[in-house]
């Protein structure tokens, strides 16, 4: 029996067979294969370019938490140095103070008596406690002060052992008043603790308006 042909065979222009029967072969032409390529290409290029933005973010990351570190030890440095140099400070004043009042301290003692006195013109009697050293030169001194301020009542110096320098002690009738370095030192500290718990930019504010209200006032004046 004669087969007709199907004509399924399929040819190119050069006897390259394109089809045979249901079997076909694809052929890309130049364009197409150009443009698979860019395709591929830009697929390839964006892939480099999402890791290397996710290289560039975990470094920024990475930079972002060692400056927090830092950030965070120089902010504890600073706290360390600023104690630091107000103690250094306080110890120096207390120093330079305590030499000051070791030199003058009669005159620190009666200058608090004087203003006792002042105040007291009507007590019978004034006790003043001081250094052993000071009973003898302060009851000189204290003699002219009350007839200078016109304290009418008795003025009574007795050296104490516990105190020194111009630590003393002063006793009336309804009260008393003493003053001691300790006591100052103490005061000190307390004003440095509280200096040092308000941070280093509210006290520089603090600082800041202190000085321009000294400087108002200087011009007002």
């Amino acid at each position: 029996m004669t087969q007709k042909f199907a004509f399924t065979t399929v040819f190119a222009a050069n006897g390259e067979v394109l089809r045979d029967g249901d079997r076909i072969r694809r052929m890309l032409t130049e364009d197409e294969v150009a443009e698979a390529k860019k395709i591929a290409f830009s697929e390839g290029e964006s892939s480099q370019v999402a890791r290397a933005a996710q290289t560039e973010a975990d470094a920024m990351r990475a930079i972002a938490s060692q400056m927090q570190l830092i950030l965070t030890r120089l902010h504890s440095e600073s706290e360390t140095l600023r104690e630091d140099a107000a103690k250094l400070a306080i110890a120096a004043a207390s120093r330079i103070a305590g030499a000051a009042l070791d030199q003058f301290s009669v005159e620190t003692v009666a200058a608090l008596a004087s203003d006792a006195m002042g105040e007291l013109r009507g007590e019978p009697r004034l006790s003043v406690h001081c250094a052993p050293e000071l009973e003898a030169p302060l009851s000189e001194k204290l003699s002219e002060v009350a007839s200078r301020t016109g304290f009418e009542g008795a003025v009574v110096v007795r050296g104490e052992a516990g105190l020194t320098g111009a630590d003393c002690r002063l006793e009336w009738r309804r009260g008393s008043i003493s003053r001691s370095h300790e006591e100052i030192a103490e005061r000190l500290d307390a004003l440095v603790m509280k200096w040092l718990e308000r941070g280093p930019e509210e006290s520089t504010a603090t600082d800041d308006s202190e000085s321009a209200g000294g400087e108002a006032d200087t011009h007002a004046a």
